[in-house]
């Protein structure tokens, strides 16, 4: 493989244990607040936004809306979320955060933010600029008619 290749199978590589890493070290850090990471996701997806439908949640997190119906169900049965009646759509109803949820969401975000001074001493700010805009770039490209073209020929 190519010098370019080789870093780009290195990106893949890092990205993928570096996520498997993160939602591990997640689900630790949640579990006191009675939550996985999806849950997690899902609540900061609903973080200031009017509510939502499952099929806009999933479509937004690349998810399926079965994946999303699944966590949805979980905070709904937690109380962290509700569901509310869709003037536009009466089989598809929207979700949204209940002050528990609100609650536990600005909890989570408080921790969050100590853990992240922490973890951000041992990086400098142009690594962390260059590291988001590398991940930005590429999850773009992954989201292109050119990659949609490329990935055709193998699929």
């Amino acid at each position: 493989m190519a010098t370019k290749e080789i870093q780009i199978a290195q990106l893949v590589w890092q990205t993928r244990r570096l996520f498997q890493r993160m939602a591990s070290e997640s689900n630790d850090l949640l579990s006191k607040f009675g939550i996985n990471a999806s849950h997690r996701a899902v609540l900061q997806f609903l973080d200031h936004k009017e509510p939502e439908t499952l099929a806009n949640m999933a479509r937004a997190q690349d998810v399926s809306r079965q994946h999303i119906q699944q966590i949805v169900n979980e905070l709904l049965a937690q109380g962290l979320v509700e569901s509310i009646e869709n003037p536009d759509h009466k089989r598809s109803f929207l979700v949204r955060r209940t002050n528990s949820g609100e609650t536990l969401f600005a909890n989570i975000a408080e921790m969050e933010s100590v853990l992240f001074k922490t973890i951000g001493k041992e990086f400098s700010r142009t690594d962390l600029h260059t590291a988001v805009e590398t991940l930005k770039t590429f999850n773009s490209y992954l989201h292109s008619t050119a990659w949609s073209d490329v990935k055709k020929n193998y699929s």
